[in-house]
């Protein structure tokens, strides 16, 4: 399976939650700022959203304390947990029945925890029933 979808869905679930949000969070200011979505691998436009001073600020302040709050170091190694399941979720909400040691060491920045610990972890989810190993080496069926 892909690591990108190269239809752009990802993308375009990000320029359709921008401009849901900028709708509903209506400011009647102008525009100070444009934001422009693309997607790989040959990033194709999907859209673009503008921002008031007021939009930019929140957005901007949102990313900052999402940044800050997963910095390394900063996790716990409950917080950690979270995060590979949510990326289980993921997986799993896009149809995907396995997952590999890879996918989920490339979190490694994001889960604010080691190489290290991320293999534990997974023997954690091997013994609780969550990940089920396979056949094929560093792979694992979600379950």
């Amino acid at each position: 399976m892909k690591r990108h979808e190269p239809d752009g869905r990802h993308a375009k679930v990000l320029a359709a939650a921008l401009r849901t949000w900028t709708t509903v969070d209506h400011d009647p200011e102008p525009p100070v700022a444009r934001l422009e979505i693309r997607y790989p691998p040959a990033w194709a436009f999907a859209s673009t959203t503008s921002l008031t001073a007021r939009q930019q600020t929140r957005l901007l302040a949102f990313l900052r304390d999402d940044l800050a709050e997963n910095r390394p170091g900063h996790s716990t190694p409950d917080r950690a947990a979270a995060v590979i399941n949510g990326l289980l979720a993921e997986a799993a909400a896009a149809g995907r029945t396995r997952i590999t040691t890879a996918d989920l060491a490339e979190a490694a920045p994001r889960i604010g925890r080691s190489r290290t610990w991320i293999a534990a972890h997974i023997t954690d989810l091997i013994d609780a029933g969550t990940l089920q190993e396979t056949r094929r080496p560093n792979t694992f069926r979600i379950t």
